[in-house]
């Protein structure tokens, strides 16, 4: 029979690692996404910071259309550096080495702003527009390739992390729904071995329950039947007569003439195969009610069930006529009688009383010319001889 249950210690484990990695693939897939979120709000504030700058660059030549527009310009220029400001601060997914090369960039374009705006202020304007070509529009597209270049990196990293989460994510699913199927097929696979382990072990209870009935059985038929012949033996024909109805029965006993001559002679294995052809005659020679019994030696009995005088003296003279024919021992031709004493059940006797009348009875008969059989019959007490030639 095959061991089965392994699994037991290890489908805990199994399922505690799908929990962990299921656990562990969500908070990374979570903070991966907050990662992009937060990458992607960094690209926007540098798009912003680009814009204001922008803005920044063209406030300043208001002044020229309007000279009494420079304190509107200086409070508005103000109000975009102080959110420019803010928004260098919030920079937090980026590097301090290139937060403060940022910084220095706006500064150093705010440095040129402003004497661009000073030079705006006292009307020098050619010098303006010309400082403007030579440094301001420079060092702005430096300062715009350099958001723009940002902005890509945080994209990117964005759209990374993004990418990163999603994968993980499908990876892991992939792994849990794996392990989960592998568990259940192992489950699967246990379960019907032991449900066959089981079906087997009953199988063989079953055979062995089956094989000790069978011994019981077997037992019981060797304790109630005789080895050599097979018929019931005295044990079973003391039951028969203490269990049955003694009223309405008939018994008689068998004695064989000249059997221990034949065993003499021709050995005791003639003399056992010359007792199971009798009892093969006695079996053929009575109903299929009643029974044959040996006792031991060469003496049988025979139990007529619901017989009366004429019906057990038929039988007896069946079984006298039956066992004298002669039988075929070794390649020897050999010849034996039966002398049978019979008892009819009435008056009260029970099956002690029956045997013992039967008995009687048949001594008579060996007493006398043998081959034959007496009746032994109530209220009369008498024996009736009767030979058959």
């Amino acid at each position: 029979m095959r061991k089965v249950g392994k699994l037991g210690w290890r489908w805990p484990r199994v399922l505690a690692l799908a929990i962990v990695l299921l656990g562990g693939v969500t908070f990374a897939n979570v903070y991966l996404h907050g990662r992009s979120q937060s990458q992607e709000a960094t690209r926007s504030r540098l798009s912003e910071l680009n814009m204001l700058l922008h803005e920044e660059s063209s406030l300043q030549w208001k002044t020229v259309a309007d000279r009494n527009t420079p304190v509107t310009v200086a409070r508005e220029l103000g109000e975009i550096r102080g959110r420019e400001r803010d928004i260098v601060e919030a920079l937090g997914d980026l590097d301090a080495a290139t937060v403060q090369r940022l910084e220095d960039s706006v500064s150093a374009y705010h440095a040129v702003l402003d004497t661009e705006l000073g030079m705006l202020g006292v009307g020098k304007i050619a010098e303006a527009r010309a400082l403007e070509k030579r440094q301001t529009e420079p060092q702005f597209g430096r300062l715009n390739a350099q958001l723009r270049s940002l902005e890509q990196q945080a994209a990117d990293a964005a759209a990374l992390a993004n990418t990163v989460a999603d994968l993980s994510l499908a990876v892991a699913m992939t792994l849990a729904v794996t392990a989960i199927g592998w568990l259940l097929y192992r489950f699967e696979r246990e379960h019907r071995l032991t449900t066959k382990a089981n079906e087997e072990m009953l199988e063989q209870q079953q055979i062995a329950l089956d094989t000790l009935a069978e011994h019981e059985a077997l037992i019981r038929h060797q304790a109630s039947h005789d080895p050599l012949t097979g018929l019931p033996n005295r044990r079973m024909l003391t039951e028969l007569l203490e269990g049955g109805d003694c009223a309405d029965q008939a018994l008689l006993l068998v004695d064989l003439d000249n059997f221990k001559p034949v065993n003499d002679q021709l050995g005791h294995a003639a003399g056992d195969d010359l007792l199971i052809g009798v009892a093969g005659r006695l079996l053929a020679a009575v109903r299929g009610d009643d029974t044959v019994v040996r006792l031991g030696g060469d003496e049988f009995a025979i139990v007529i069930a619901g017989g009366d005088a004429s019906v057990a003296v038929r039988v007896a003279e069946r079984i006298v006529a039956t066992v004298g024919e002669p039988f075929e021992i070794a390649g020897t031709e050999v010849r034996v009688g039966a002398s049978v004493g019979v008892a009819i059940s009435g008056g009260g006797r029970d099956g002690g009383e029956l045997l013992r009348d039967a008995d009687m009875a048949m001594y008579q008969v060996k007493q006398g010319t043998k081959g034959g059989f007496a009746v032994y019959k109530e209220p009369a007490v008498r024996l009736v001889h009767q030979a058959v030639r």
